[in-house]
């Protein structure tokens, strides 16, 4: 009888230990996007927890279930009484680039509405040496070609805000767009960012973007990439992403280890998120 029991005892735990944990799925864009009002996503992180409606993604790792605390966190929104915020860091170390949050792509060429509130702290620190800090990005999904660069990026670079832009042919060479902003970064200020988007790979395709109200870029044209076999419109991401602690390659970690830089931690905070369709107008997205 004792040696029944040890049995199923046994074999109960190693049957135990072969069942498969359940594999992490992302959400989906019906799951995140509600078609029934103009503002089909709106997040001011108010509850203190993340909707089970965002993506995490930390350095390497594109798709994490939960957000480590250390990169990615909700917070007080600093000089915003009772509001919260999210708070994005990375320090700098081998592979050690990206703290971001995202919305999930969508099918079709849409036009969307984007609003957001970014801080760029008092602590920031300058490095006029360095390349882009990117805090807002829309990527297109990767179809029969990966496409390395994002459609459409808001950037800080020493202390200017950028967008810049990659579209057409990823496959031969895509055209590429920077566009400087004449207000420059304000260390501790919030700003209002809105952005309008008809995301097309053809003429008809829009770019409007809005800095604290005031229209800085206006532009038509193709935005998107289409020729790499998908009609996505391009996922939102923002945090932080500066891709110089990228190292995979040996070459850049060689340079990495003999750099000796000015900046060594990068903090954002952003609050106030929503996204609206073709039926929104920029006063229903606006950080108020």
């Amino acid at each position: 009888m004792l040696r029944s029991i040890a049995f199923l005892v046994i074999a109960g735990g190693a049957f135990a230990a072969d069942v498969p944990k359940p594999k992490f799925r992302p959400p989906s864009a019906a799951e995140v996007f509600d078609p029934k009002t103009p503002v089909i996503f709106a997040d001011d992180f108010a509850s203190g927890v993340f909707s089970k409606k965002w993506r995490f993604a930390e350095n390497a790792n594109y798709e994490v279930a939960a957000p480590n605390p250390d990169l990615i966190q909700i917070v007080d929104a600093p000089d915003l009484p009772g509001k919260k915020a999210v708070r994005f860091s990375v320090v700098r170390a081998p592979d050690v680039f990206r703290s971001e949050i995202s919305l999930p792509h969508e099918n079709g060429w849409n036009e969307r509405w984007y609003g957001e509130r970014v801080l760029i702290p008092k602590e920031w620190v300058r490095d006029p040496a360095k390349p882009v800090d990117i805090v807002m990005q829309w990527h297109g999904v990767p179809g029969n070609f990966r496409a390395t660069y994002p459609n459409l990026e808001i950037s800080v670079r020493d202390d200017r805000w950028l967008m810049r832009q990659s579209f057409g042919d990823p496959k031969t060479k895509p055209t590429r767009r920077e566009t400087k902003f004449e207000d420059r970064v304000q260390p501790g200020v919030w700003t209002a960012w809105v952005i309008h988007a008809k995301w097309s790979p053809n003429d008809d395709g829009l770019i409007q973007v809005w800095k604290d109200g005031k229209l800085v870029a206006d532009l038509k044209g193709p935005n998107t990439y289409g020729t790499i076999g998908l009609e996505y419109t391009p996922y939102m991401k923002t945090g932080i992403y500066h891709p110089e602690w990228h190292v995979e390659k040996p070459a850049v970690r060689a340079r990495f280890d003999a750099d000796k830089p000015v900046a060594t931690h990068k903090i954002v905070y952003i609050t106030d998120l929503k996204v609206g369709d073709a039926r929104a107008k920029f006063e229903d997205v606006v950080p108020k």
